[in-house]
């Protein structure tokens, strides 16, 4: 199933039994929106898609999608920053605009202490890859065009100065390399310029569905582990470079998010693992299965925040 293909059918999605539990959980009163900081149809709208999508068939509860790309995610994080402690507002959690914008700029978001992480439940893969025609077969021959023409390499990610930016750009100092990084708003506009020729490399998400149609090649993977069926890819951790962040897909509201609201969202998400639909969506994705509740997710973000805080500020990336 392509990323298209899965996006009309999420709004189909197959309605699955639930499982019974000691205490019955509380439908929040207010209908909910989760808003993602990317473009529509790139692997952030997957997961926001599959968790609304999951909660309006399962629970008969009304979810929608909301689109603010730019800047990062940070536009669409400090919405939720803003919007009333009830509910009615979430957002796609994704690493960028937590952990490494408020690190580089000046932000009106403090991600320790102004949100409320729910659930993490999705990893996905950010690999570097170029065109499948490209001359570039592997990461050692780009970097090696990189060093012989210098600046001459055109790349993008989804997010400018997100994290596959910063761990890129890492990478790149590590090996004596400079390119010409070129932003856009998300990772289906990157990779639109890519498959038209206009960059060479981009460093995304978005990246399965134009895999499996053979348009694109992967060079390295820019998180620790392999990617699923792809361990010749090397990783950043392989390979040594000074950032390699693991990505995953959650949700966080404002903070202060009454506990039964919390509750609900991480039993929604947990049955929904499993289901049909979430192994589409992970197979449309690319990505793996994961799970994390509240508490162990908002002690990932405080242990990423501060380890990653250190590497930008080794790397001269700090504000």
């Amino acid at each position: 199933m392509d990323r298209r293909q899965f996006l009309i059918a999420s709004g189909g999605v197959l309605t699955l039994p639930t499982f019974a539990f000691s205490q019955p959980i509380e439908t929040p009163s207010e209908s909910a929106t989760i808003v993602v900081g990317f473009s529509a149809g790139g692997a952030g709208d997957l997961a926001a898609r599959v968790a609304a999508e999951y909660a309006k068939q399962n629970r008969n509860y009304p979810v929608g999608v909301e689109f603010r790309p730019g800047a990062g995610g940070t536009i669409a994080t400090d919405q939720v920053r803003r919007a009333p402690a009830n509910g009615s507002v979430l957002s796609l959690y994704s690493a960028s605009p937590i952990l490494v914008a408020p690190q580089i700029q000046n932000l009106p978001y403090n991600p320790l202490s102004d949100f409320t992480y729910i659930t993490a439940f999705a990893n996905t893969a950010i690999p570097a890859f170029v065109r499948a025609d490209s001359p570039l077969q592997s990461w050692a021959e780009l970097l090696a065009f990189a060093k012989d023409n210098a600046g001459k390499l055109r790349w993008a990610t989804a997010a400018p100065r997100g994290m596959a930016h910063i761990a890129t750009e890492a990478a790149f100092r590590q090996e004596a390399v400079t390119g010409a990084f070129v932003p856009f708003s998300g990772g289906t506009d990157a990779i639109t310029a890519l498959l038209g020729g206009h960059i060479d490399m981009v460093v995304a998400a978005d990246f399965a569905p134009h895999l499996r149609a053979g348009k694109v090649r992967l060079l390295a993977e820019s998180g620790p582990d392999p990617i699923a069926g792809h361990p010749d890819i090397p990783t950043f951790k392989q390979l040594g470079y000074p950032l390699s962040v693991a990505s995953s897909y959650g949700l966080f509201g404002p903070a202060d998010l009454p506990k039964p609201i919390v509750r609900f969202w991480e039993q929604a998400i947990q049955d929904m693992l499993g289901t049909e639909v979430y192994g589409k969506f992970l197979t449309t994705l690319g990505g793996q299965e994961t799970y994390e509740d509240s508490d162990a997710l908002t002690a990932s973000v405080k242990t990423n925040f501060t380890d990653i805080g250190k590497q930008i500020e080794l790397l001269g990336f700090a504000r």
